[in-house]
């Protein structure tokens, strides 16, 4: 009986698995361990950057200004308070006084931070600093700075009048942007509901095609994401990011600061390295681990589309998510069909139907929620989907076509019912929140190389 464990939570979740199903990968990242002296590198990347200028010299000569330092919500895993620390010292080194800065939690349309949440999330080097997290639905509170193509370009007012504004994120694989980071803490992070839905547009087309891991020359989404926050600057003001990537432990691996789009691509391409895997085919069975992305339901589905590719069309997914946080504020529209019976109809009628029908049925869902439905109901019509989570089932939580147990073991029976007989090929993500496959290339035949189904390179 094929044995293993997978990352759930600080502890690991052991799975065992029947004799018929042959392990194939076990695709883990490939991510060096943080250095002990992390805060001291990020402290000589503040000073000597990357691309751009130090952060002390452009805070010395805004002695006046305001500062607006965005970071990441309760959502992601950075090690925020000894980040903020290594920066407000900057700050505080220029003369700068704490009414001059404000933190603005980039949540896009997720829950607003509580203000226990806000400390658990900084820390004690700036308390009593002003936080908040984007007002999304008030729509006074942003800027229209102009449009690319169809999508409104609005930013928070506040952030935007800002003298300097200093990014706080890590880079990793993301399922619509191809990674995250840089400008993407801006749009959608702080960016208003029509910014947000227009932004959700891009790329997700009537069939499902790979998005995670494309460089910005090859996906809508970052494309625009970049161009947007360069108008940001171009209106006034200074962006300095710091971004990172984070190794096994959430701790930085891999620092660097200084100007936006040159730091993010410097990153994005080592991410690439760490957490694109080569993939040897396309699976009957995924095991997907929503790890470290596992805090509600909308983080743990992003490991399905992440993964999904390492699947063949019809194969079974089985997602691990722990979801601590269970819904978390997502309002689940009712519905009367099994999850059989909800893949059928979604195959029947296409996912794009489905999903416009919800649209006009729920006008006010979130700009998010109607993304996450879409790209659902694309994935159900190619893979069916079982989710393991414990805390899920025991609140009773459901999403339509999505089976929800409690046990490994009631995947694996629901699983082998869906799987004609005969072994099953297994794929295994420990780390699907933050991973994704790179198709392997055929070998040549007659002197040509024939492309690889999903790939990210010719997705």
């Amino acid at each position: 009986m094929p044995e293993l464990s997978v990352p759930w939570g600080h502890d690991q979740l052991e799975l065992k698995l029947p004799d018929s199903w042959q392990v194939e990968q076990v695709a883990s990242r490939s991510v060096q361990r943080a250095p002990e002296d992390w805060p001291e590198r990020l402290a000589l990347a503040l000073s000597q950057p990357a691309v751009g200028v130090p952060l002390g010299r452009l805070l010395s000569a805004r002695p006046h200004g305001k500062i607006a330092i965005v970071v990441e919500d309760i959502t992601r895993h950075s090690p925020t308070p000894r980040i903020i620390d290594v920066i407000m010292r900057e700050v505080r080194h220029a003369r700068m006084s704490d009414e001059q800065v404000e933190i603005v939690f980039a949540t896009g349309m997720h829950p607003a931070m509580s203000p226990a949440q806000g400390a658990e999330k900084l820390g004690p080097a700036v308390e009593g600093i002003r936080r908040r997290s984007n007002p999304w639905a008030d729509e006074g509170a942003y800027v229209h700075l102009g449009r690319i193509g169809r999508v409104p370009v609005r930013i928070d007012r506040s952030v935007a009048a800002a003298d300097i504004r200093i990014l706080v994120s890590s880079v990793s694989p993301h399922l619509q942007a191809g990674f995250g980071g840089g400008y993407k803490m801006f749009f959608p992070g702080c960016a208003p509901l029509e910014t947000i839905r227009a932004l959700h547009r891009l790329g997700i087309g009537r069939r499902p095609r790979q998005l995670v891991g494309l460089a910005a020359s090859q996906n809508p989404m970052r494309r625009l994401i970049d161009a947007a926050g360069r108008m940001v600057d171009d209106a006034g003001g200074r962006t300095f990011s710091v971004q990172y990537l984070l190794d096994d432990q959430d701790l930085p691996q891999a620092i660097a600061a200084g100007e936006v789009l040159p730091v993010h691509r410097m990153l994005r391409k080592r991410c690439s390295v760490d957490c694109g895997i080569v993939a040897p085919g396309q699976a009957d069975v995924l095991i997907t681990n929503a790890h470290p992305r596992d805090f509600d339901l909308w983080q743990c589905f992003k490991c399905i589309p992440n993964t999904m590719w390492a699947a063949r069309p019809g194969g079974v997914i089985i997602c691990l998510a722990r979801c601590e946080a269970g819904l978390y504020g997502m309002k689940v529209p009712p519905w009367p069909l099994t999850p059989t019976w909800t893949r059928r109809l979604f195959r029947l009628i296409g996912p794009e139907a489905i999903a416009s029908l919800l649209t006009r049925l729920m006008p006010s869902m979130a700009g998010d929620a109607a993304f996450f439905i879409r790209l659902a109901a694309q994935t159900l019509c190619r893979n069916p989907i079982i989710m393991v989570s414990p805390a899920l089932h025991a609140a009773g939580a459901t999403f339509p076509g999505l089976r929800i147990v409690a046990s490994m073991d009631e995947a694996i029976a629901a699983a082998e019912r869906r799987l004609p007989h005969g072994s099953r090929r297994v794929a295994v993500f420990p780390f699907g929140g933050v991973t994704f496959p790179i198709p392997a290339i055929p070998a040549p035949h007659n002197g040509k190389v024939a492309a690889a189904d999903g790939g990210s390179a010719g997705a």
